[in-house]
């Protein structure tokens, strides 16, 4: 008996009304839905795309049955062929290639496509060629989309952002282009709720990214969790070698194990493909801009069993403030194979290095001494020309991944990460008394080289229970970081003509030599975790977990003559952080949530007496809305947030806000107990059409002490994010447009009383497409050349001017 199925691709309507309230200030052309039919002809050139499927576990031929169905194409085989050989069935976003890779791992067969016929047919494997393994990925790289269909930075179950009970951002590949974002600094100013404080240049510590009141400390790569302690953030990564960014908002403890309940930010790497690629891009722009970026990627044999990739950027530009300069180079490569038919192995190493010459570290104060205002402008810098930032980080990474004829596969990564980080940082000090006269730059020097191995390792598969089908994973995490350093001296000099510096940048060099001894920090994490996802009905899903986590910590000094004092070990055993989640779905479209987690974040800072703070304690409590159309690729969100949390570290600024060293020379922190943050944001991210895709949204956040007193005053608490991007092929072929539109409310600094007013910047983009390999893109930044400050606490950053920047891509 010969069995065929054909079914044509089915149109899910979007409510026009619902679209027209979140859109009716866009001037882009209004929504038309068409329904579109996924022919037989059509089906081998869309072998690569990807679309979610969840059929359930069954004999092959039943499943094999239902992905025809599910990806209406017409399939050929014989029954007969796989009689008695059972499935685990689909779950997850997959291309046809991949589905059909999945469910026949391990029969010797293979569906090949027959153009003649327009249809697959059931046939025997080629022998003696390896196909590469099909991973569960999600990789937005081709898909010209501003969203994904899978992602699982929060629980690492694979899951849609519609089934994820808490609020996800990803910004795809093609979002990254489209905008020019270089640095992952650019990719999370543009994300819903977070909020850039960049005080300032690249490489400093003072460019923090904050989400829902607190700092956005939790970085992943791959998912392998990041120490929280500074060089260690990515907050400086190169956005050339990543697919996307995925940035979860609200606590993350289950995987990460300690951090702030602000969220956690996974940079996904782009991976080797299967068919050659390769682009080489210069990007020229305001302020001497240059930019060069390579990228080349494919089969390394003739089976494909080895693939690599290799992307290097070089790029060297000054930037507004007069005598700051940005230099960094950038070097990828990984190769991996396939060692089995069901086991991948691969190995990459990263290099990024980046250097900040010429700039001060905070910016210009908005005050003198008397109280007046200054008025200085963005291009003012008001240090020496030799101060400096350097960052340089390597690391080395391998991940062996097999998957199981039953549907579970088990992924171990390992990696083993040196960094190294050099600031000399002159500023000019305000002093009492008259602004020329008694003022002084004054210069000091901090630096260490941490270096962290990690080993994560996880499994994720089904398991049935009362006749359900149900998700879960089983992992575990270990990393240790060893960072030392030196001391130096701390210089200053009395300047008597500060015009004279502000228009050379002309002063000597003070001496920040090293003073003799230096300073050891140990820090070890380690933690496993459980995680399911109950399915009792097909409309509920019930997300159970819990991680037990293990922290300790100690910094040792050394003396000028080498003698070691030990320090004292701070540590943390056996701490349960669970986590819960529901997600109804009540229509096809349609799905409410809500989610509680624990908090616990070890402090990495220390008090006025020199002694680490206690760790800061507490719960997150979010649920709402979430709606997804044409198969997950447009997703909306509404969500509402409570976060409490005891001993929040806050700085304590010195006289007059001065800074403030402790008796070991690291700045003084305070423990704040009864903290708590309520809010809400409103998100639409992907598709309003296939030519049309839009990302942003509305945040409202209010952070709050135990007095009920507002917090970071000197932060935007309300922010509206928008980018779109339309390709207008039906006014001009190849022609792409897009527009961003920022706001931010007004703010106050706590230290100086200062007040700004609410901030609007409008972006505008343009590409053109001169024939399939070429292509030019336009980015005009700060449209309407508005003036603002990125930071105001004592000194204000001058947000960026208006800026014009062109690139141009050639793809092979």
């Amino acid at each position: 008996m010969i069995m065929k199925q054909r079914l044509s691709a089915s149109r899910y309507p979007v409510p026009s009304m619902l679209l027209a309230s979140l859109l009716c200030a866009s001037s882009l052309p209004v929504l038309t839905a068409v329904a579109q039919t996924t022919t037989q002809g059509q089906a081998a050139g869309e072998a690569h795309q990807q679309r979610v499927y969840d059929i359930p576990a069954g004999s092959l031929a039943d499943t094999l049955n239902r992905f025809a169905l599910a990806s209406g194409v017409s399939f050929t085989f014989d029954p007969q062929e796989i009689a008695n050989q059972q499935s685990a069935g689909l779950k997850g976003n997959y291309s046809l290639d991949e589905g059909f890779g999945i469910l026949l791992r391990g029969t010797g067969l293979e569906a090949r496509y027959h153009a003649a016929s327009g249809s697959y047919r059931l046939e025997k494997a080629a022998p003696k060629v390896i196909l590469p393994t099909v991973r569960v990925e999600s990789t937005t790289e081709g898909t010209g989309s501003y969203t994904t269909g899978l992602t699982n930075t929060a629980t690492r179950l694979d899951m849609s952002i519609r089934e994820t009970p808490q609020s996800v951002t990803v910004i795809t590949r093609q979002r990254i282009e489209d905008q020019g974002m270089d640095e992952i600094s650019e990719a999370l100013d543009q994300t819903v709720g977070l909020v850039l404080s960049k005080s300032g240049p690249t490489g400093s510590d003072n460019n923090i990214i904050y989400s829902r009141g607190f700092p956005l400390e939790n970085y992943q790569v791959d998912g392998v969790a990041r120490s929280t302690r500074f060089g260690f953030q990515n907050d400086i990564a190169d956005m050339a070698i990543f697919d996307r960014v995925e940035v979860v908002r609200g606590a993350s403890g289950l995987l990460n194990g300690v951090g702030q309940p602000s969220g956690a930010v996974n940079l996904v790497r782009k991976l080797p493909t299967t068919e050659f690629q390769a682009y080489v891009s210069g990007k020229y722009g305001s302020w001497n801009h240059q930019r060069l970026e390579g990228d080349v990627s494919g089969p390394l044999t003739e089976s494909g069993n080895l693939r690599g990739r290799l992307v290097a950027v070089w790029q060297d530009n000054e930037l507004e403030m007069d005598r700051l300069a940005l230099q960094k180079d950038i070097l990828y490569g990984v190769i991996e194979t396939n060692i089995a038919e069901s086991t991948l192995l691969s190995f990459g190493i990263e290099y990024q290095h980046h250097e900040s010459t010429g700039g001060d570290r905070f910016g210009a104060p908005i005050f003198y001494p008397d109280g007046t205002r200054t008025h200085f402008t963005a291009s003012t810098n008001l240090t020496p020309d030799w101060g400096y930032h350097t960052r340089e980080n390597l690391s080395v990474f391998s991940t062996l991944e097999h998957y199981f004829d039953n549907g579970w596969r088990v992924k171990l990564d390992l990696e083993k990460s040196k960094r190294e980080y050099d600031s000399v940082m002159p500023t000019t000090a305000l002093a009492d008394g008259d602004w020329f006269l008694e003022d002084v730059v004054a210069a000091n020097r901090w630096g260490g080289k941490p270096e962290q191995d990690s080993v994560n390792l996880h499994a994720v598969g089904t398991y049935h229970l009362f006749g359900r089908q149900h998700d879960l994973v089983l992992g575990g995490s270990y990393l240790r970081l060893e960072e030392d350093g030196l001391n130096y001296n701390y210089s200053e000099e009395p300047i008597d003509d500060l015009d004279a510096l502000i228009k050379t940048g002309k002063f000597k060099k003070l001496d920040v030599s090293p003073s003799g001894g230096g300073w050891a920090t140990y820090e070890e994490q380690s933690g496993a975790y459980m995680a399911t996802r109950l399915k009792p009905t097909d409309s509920v899903s019930v997300i159970l977990g819990s991680r037990l986590s293990n922290w300790e910590t100690r910094s040792d000094s050394t003396s000028a003559g080498g003698g070691v004092t030990r320090g004292t070990t701070s540590r943390e055993s056996s701490v349960v952080t669970p986590y819960a989640g529901i997600v109804l779905d009540f229509t096809d479209y349609l799905s409410l949530y809500a989610s509680y987690t624990d908090i616990f974040n070890p402090a990495t800072v220390y008090d006025a007496n020199g002694d680490l703070l206690e760790p800061a304690e507490g719960s997150n409590l979010e649920g709402g809305a979430k709606l997804a159309f044409f198969d997950d690729k447009l997703n909306i969100l509404a969500t509402y947030y409570k976060t409490q949390q005891d001993n929040v570290p806050e700085y304590v600024p010195g006289p007059g806000g001065s800074v403030n060293y402790g008796p070991t020379g690291r700045y003084v922190y305070q423990g704040i107990d009864g903290t708590e943050t309520t809010g809400y944001e409103l998100e639409i991210s992907g598709q309003l059409s296939g030519s049309w895709q839009v990302g942003g949204g509305y945040s409202d956040n209010d952070p709050r002490d135990a007095k009920g007193k507002p917090r970071l005053t000197h932060v935007a608490q309300k922010t509206f994010k928008f980018f779109t991007q339309y390709r207008a092929h039906e006014w001009l072929d190849g022609l792409s447009i897009g527009g961003n539109l920022r706001w931010l409310d007004g703010t106050i600094s706590d230290w100086t009383g200062f007040t700004q007013g609410s901030v609007t910047v409008v972006d505008v983009m343009a590409r053109y497409e001169f024939n399939s390999q070429l292509s030019a893109t336009l980015n005009i930044n700060n449209l309407f050349d508005k003036t603002y400050f990125t930071s105001i606490r004592n000194e204000g950053w001058f947000g960026e001017s208006r800026s014009v920047f062109l690139n141009l891509k050639y793809s092979f």
